[in-house]
This record gives structure tokens, sequence and C-alpha cells, in this order.
């Protein structure tokens, strides 16, 4: 049964709620009031060229999102070719063959908003939301892009988005605060055979090495029907909208879908440390783990565990080390679920004048007692509760700035590792019903302290007080 907590986060989105009956004032609340639904309703179906579509509809506001994931990212690259599902994420951007480079002007002529694309470890996609009447326009640029992307593009266009691929890596890595130390935790978290070793945004050597042809046959391999899904949600007609797909994604020829390249995912069998010296004032702690695959077993009470462990001031992190102890300035923990494996990771801010040998024993102390006693009721309550109404809140978007938050990008998420796009319900199940047996038993079995990456962030001889 439903906890009250859930009924009290329903909203409508397409949803099917039943409330329970008001009781008479002498008879007892029924024991077994009828189960509400929470749903993202849907439509799945396929182009002959393998296109999958998946089509939700809410009229309560004249606006369309639309989301197109390409099932390609870092796992799906060429060996020496890291980067290169980000750099398309870029050359998408730089016309096509009968849109042209108006790509940017025509969306803002039609009112969209929210226009951007992002990638991850398992696909790249991209999204925008306009108004209703310019759903054809969207579509069009969409499939020009799908379709005919490489037939317009330069090298030289190539060598711009390269440069700007590699700037954004100096800004986002080499030259940011904890950015070093935030590639050495990959590094050292998979071998180098792994997808996963590095950042998604690639190294420096592969975006220099990688051709035109290499690019050309990257495109030419991922960049089809058979291996992209589009996602509308939003207030269009129904039999409109799949004409209209039809019209200008369906003459797109069909090719072999790529398979999924599968990667064993060795675990760890002994703690790995790694201390990396960065121009910052503060030093850093942070610690990483290999867990399950994205929709495991135990995906949600490690979700729970996040939550409980930081993300606000009440959270077990932020009251001992910031509060309590004041060895912190900040700190954080999250699970980040992929289809490869997953990471949880911790990690926590020194504050001025603290050793980050003094903040390493403080997390431990968290986590073990975590681990060997679990979550209070009320600990276990706010987590639940958080989590809960960040889904709520997500779902009253069309589309969210990541490209998998809002109702399209959770039916994409969904359907990309589950193959079931109406899987929410049963997320939100999972979640409500994490006990603090669930929470205890998967921290001692996942973060297991003689199995993870500890990085060390140290401030330069000069910079701040901590050593």
């Amino acid at each position: 049964m439903r906890s009250p907590l859930l009924l009290a986060l329903l909203v409508s989105v397409g949803v099917a709620a039943a409330q329970p009956a008001k009781p008479k004032p002498i008879a007892p609340a029924p024991a077994s009031p009828k189960v509400p639904r929470v749903e993202i309703a849907f439509e799945k179906y396929s182009l002959d060229n393998g296109l999958e579509v998946i089509l939700h509809r809410d009229p309560a506001l004249p606006r369309v999102a639309v989301n197109l994931w390409y099932h390609v990212g870092p796992a799906n690259e060429p060996k020496g070719r890291s980067g290169f599902a980000h750099l398309f994420e870029h050359l998408m951007f730089e016309g096509s063959k009968h849109v042209g480079a108006r790509f940017d002007q025509l969306l803002e002529s039609a009112g969209a908003s929210n226009v951007n694309g992002t990638t991850n470890w398992d696909r790249t996609d991209y999204f925008e939301t306009v108004p209703r009447e310019h759903l054809e326009l969207v579509l069009w640029i969409e499939s020009d892009r799908m379709g005919y992307m490489i037939d317009s593009l330069t090298k030289q266009r190539l060598e711009v988005q390269r440069g700007i691929v590699k700037q954004e890596r100096r800004q986002s890595f080499e030259n940011a605060p904890y950015g070093r130390s935030s590639l050495a935790l990959l590094d050292t978290m998979f071998p180098k055979a792994h997808p996963y070793h590095g950042a998604v945004i690639g190294s420096m050597k592969d975006l220099d090495a990688a051709t035109f042809s290499d690019v050309k046959a990257f495109f030419r391999t991922y960049y089809a029907p058979s291996n992209a899904t589009l996602a509308l949600a939003g207030d269009f007609d129904g039999d409109e909208a799949k004409r209209l797909i039809q019209r200008y994604f369906g003459t797109l020829p069909k090719k072999a879908k790529p398979a999924r390249r599968k990667f064993a995912t060795p675990a760890f069998t002994e703690q790995k440390r790694v201390n990396v010296d960065e121009p910052v004032d503060l030093a850093k702690v942070s610690m990483g783990w290999i867990t399950p695959p994205a929709f495991g077993l135990d995906e949600a009470p490690l979700e729970i565990a996040a939550a409980v462990l930081a993300g606000g001031k009440a959270t077990r992190l932020y009251k001992k080390l910031v509060v309590e102890k004041q060895l912190s300035s900040e700190v954080d923990a999250s699970l980040e679920s992929n289809e490869l494996a997953s990471m949880f990771t911790v990690s926590a801010i020194a504050a001025s004048g603290k050793q980050p040998a003094d903040v390493e024993v403080a997390l431990d102390e968290v986590l073990k007692e975590l681990a060997d006693k679990g979550p209070s009721a009320a600990e276990l309550d706010r987590a639940k509760r958080r989590t809960l109404v960040d889904l709520m809140s997500s779902i009253q978007l069309l589309n969210g700035r990541d490209g998998e938050s809002g109702r399209a990008g959770l039916l994409q998420r969904f359907n990309h590792y589950l193959g079931d796009p109406g899987y929410f319900p049963k997320y939100l199940d999972g979640l409500e019903q994490v006990t603090a047996e669930d929470v205890k038993r998967v921290v001692k079995k996942h973060l297991d302290p003689s199995h993870r990456v500890i990085v060390t962030t140290r401030p330069k001889p000069g910079k701040g007080k901590s050593p």
C-alpha cells in the first residue's frame, strides 16, 4: 500500500490517481485503499527504418517538447577516439544539407526554449521546446541533421568545433578547481581499456588525432534512425504528429542497428589512493565506488543512501563534518547510474586550516555508522521525501535541462536502459519501498572501505592553509 507521503506528492500530468473515500465519523479507515497510479501516459511505435517513437500528449499548455536520443556515448567510441560522442554533440549544431547553418535563427524565430544537447556515457541527445504550431519545423530540422549533417560538414567546421571542445575541456578540468582531481578519480576507478576511463569529453590526444574520415565513419554508423529514439511531449494531435514524423524521418534510409558493445567492469580488490596537487585554497577528499549497472535491484536503496548522506543541512555528512566537527565547508554524495557500471561518490572540501586526513577519518566514521546501524526513521523519511519531490517536480516539465529529466527525458531514459518508457510508477514504488535495512545492507555491501578509490586534492605550496 502506498504511503501518505506519496499521496501528498501526486500532481496532474496524465496521472491517474484514485483518492480514498472519506470515512464516516464512526467507521474505521479502510484497511486497503485503492493504490493510486502515477504514470506518464505514452504510445510507442517504430518506423520501418528502425526509428523508435514515443508520444506523450498533454494539452495543458500549447507547447511541444522534442527530445531525440542517439544511443551512442563513450561506451561506443573506437579505441583511441575518446570524446567522439561529445564532439558530435557540437558538430550537430553546425548545420545540415537542407537547413544550412540557420539552426539557431530558425528556432529562435519560432519561439523555441531550452534548446540544447548533452552527452553522457551511454547516449547523446538533442532537445528543444516550441509552440505547438512549430512542431513541423523542429521535426524537419532534426530529421535533416540525422540524415544530412555530414553532407554539409567541412574540415574547417570540424577544426572550429574541435577547438571549442578542447577549450571546454580546459575550462572544465585542466583549469577548473578540483577538475584534475575529478579526472584522477575516473581514471583510477576504470582501467584504460574501459570506455568509462577518463571523462566523457575525451582526452586532448584523442581529440587531436580525430581525422575527417573518422568523423564520417562514426556518423554513418551511429547517427541513423535504427540507433535513435524520438520522444514528443506536450500539446499535439497524435495522428498529425505521426504523419509528420513519417514524412520527415520515414524517408531516411534504413541501416543496420549497431550492436551495443559489452565490457566487463572489473571489481575493486583493494583500496587505491591518489594525491593530486592543484592551485586551490582548500583540500578535498573524494571517494568513489563502482556499483551495479543502472536500474539494478540495489539502485533505489543506493539512491536513498546518497540522500541520507548529503543534499541538505539535516543530512549526516553535513551535520557531522560541517556543523559538529567543523572540518568541512562543503559535502556531497551521489549515485550516477550507467549501462556498464554505476558510480557512487562521496566528497568533502576541507574547511580552512583543516587537514584532509581528519576529513577522511570523519567521512569513514559516518559511512561506518550508516553501514552498522542504518538510517533513523526521520532520516529515511526525509531522504525519500526529497527524492520523490525532485521526481514530481521533474514531471511538471515537458523537457528538463539535462535531456533526461522532464517527461520526455524520463520516457527516454527508461526506454534506453529498460526498453520500457512506462517504468515511472515502478521506479517510484522502488524508492518508496526502501527500508532502513535496505540502506544499511547496500552501504555495507557496495561501499566497502577496502574496495574504493580515494583522491586527495592538496593545495599547492602557497595556496591556503592545508598542506
